[in-house]
């Protein structure tokens, strides 16, 4: 066969080639020519066992930058077992940053694999870039608070469990107190204040999230000068891309009435809701996506379909008890999703397929203001019922008043 980087002819296609051709791997190599990697991997290739052999530790102890990336990713949890082994996972698209933490972590006894497994699910061969160690050598990591170098430590952080969305940075961490008293030492010592959010798609992490856009201004230039160094993730946090508004439709069905209206839907009725949230923003370089469609679909079923899906929409909370209609279900919605989708660009919302409702409300920032739609708040209102008028309703004839029927 012919190599189409450097076009000689060999008797098959290698890692080992590709690396002394053009420095790609067989997985790279595939996506550049896009052909299928089940034509390039050979089937002993295939779910190949490692030689755990071949690992050793090195002689010389870490020195505090290494012990700093490697606290970081125990910090996140970052390391899978896999038998005998410790391993760190990574896209493809992530490679040179999985190769920066090989060269940090070779006192560890880290070493790179590209393996290849086939799964009856997908019908075709995965490859998973990875960096291993022996599990043996665990007792040399250190503690996830061991902190030599803070900034350091943080910008692993940001550059492996953080991303940004319309300049606000989450982080996806695990639930534990290393993880609270890192938080707690950016927010005393750096004032980088986070807001604790649910993590849908990780039962076992917390989702933190920049409080304001000047605290995340605040953590990226802590950190800026370890991101620009760790490759791709200068890229994720600095670098301009296109942008984009993708769209996520779901549906509810619930019942309601509309008080005080002269027509059929004071009544009591239901239907069936189609709700469209449309997220924009910068395109993320290392996903491809404005947004994961997995998480926008978790975050919108749990802060607003669980909630509302046969239910009365009046009873839901105070907020819609007067009038549940589209425009005001809207501003709700968008309230229970903005801290989640500080992207958020627009609510549809369908009654019908002929009556439906857009919305387009203030931004994260705008909110913090306090720049709240008010038209929700009348009978949540703590003034309410404290006007003068309200004397009136404690009158000798308002007491003597009999409730009548026809």
């Amino acid at each position: 066969m012919r190599c189409l980087e450097c076009n000689k002819e060999i008797t098959h296609l290698s890692n080992e080639h590709l690396n002394e051709c053009c420095g790609l791997t067989l997985q790279e190599y595939a996506i550049r020519h896009h052909i299928s990697l089940d034509l390039l991997v050979s089937e002993s290739m295939v779910a190949a066992k490692d030689n755990s052999a071949s690992f050793s530790l090195p002689s010389r102890q870490p020195d505090a930058r290494a012990q700093s990336v490697m606290a970081a990713l125990v910090l996140m949890d970052a390391f899978e077992q896999q038998q005998e082994f410790l391993v760190l996972n990574s896209e493809v698209r992530r490679l040179d940053q999985l190769l920066w933490y090989l060269r940090e972590l070779q006192v560890y006894g880290f070493q790179y694999r590209q393996e290849y497994t086939y799964t009856d699910s997908s019908h075709r061969v995965i490859a998973n870039n990875c960096i291993k160690t022996m599990r043996a050598y665990e007792h040399k990591f250190p503690d996830a608070d061991l902190i030599a170098d803070v900034e350091l430590y943080t910008a692993v952080v940001v550059a492996q469990a953080g991303e940004i969305h319309s300049d606000y940075v989450f982080l996806s961490l695990p639930e534990s107190k290393p993880v609270e008293n890192f938080i707690e030492q950016l927010t005393q010592n750096y004032q980088i204040r986070w807001i604790r959010l649910n993590s849908y798609n990780k039962p076992d992490h917390v989702l933190y999230r920049t409080e304001s856009l000047e605290d995340a201004q605040r953590l990226l230039q802590l950190v800026k000068t370890h991101l620009q160094e760790i490759p791709c993730a200068s890229d994720r946090f600095f670098a301009q891309t296109a942008n984009a508004v993708v769209s996520k439709e779901l549906v509810f069905d619930s019942a309601h009435f509309i008080t005080d209206h002269p027509g059929k839907c004071e009544n009591l009725h239901g239907g069936r809701y189609n709700l469209n949230v449309k997220v924009g923003g910068r395109i993320d370089p290392l996903t491809g996506f404005v947004i994961d469609y997995g998480y926008l679909k978790s975050v919108v079923k749990q802060r607003v379909i669980n909630r509302l899906d046969h239910q009365t929409l009046n009873f839901v909370c105070a907020d819609l008890g007067w009038r549940s209609s589209t425009e005001l279900l809207n501003i709700f919605i968008w309230e229970q999703l903005i801290d989640y989708l500080p992207g958020l660009q627009e609510l549809q919302t369908y009654e019908t397929t002929q009556s439906y409702c857009v919305y387009k409300g203030p931004s994260l920032e705008q909110i913090q203001k306090g720049e709240l739609p008010d038209v929700l708040k009348h009978f949540s209102r703590p003034e309410l019922g404290k006007s003068l008028l309200r004397k009136l309703l404690r009158s000798e004839q308002i007491k003597d008043l009999k409730v009548v029927s026809q």
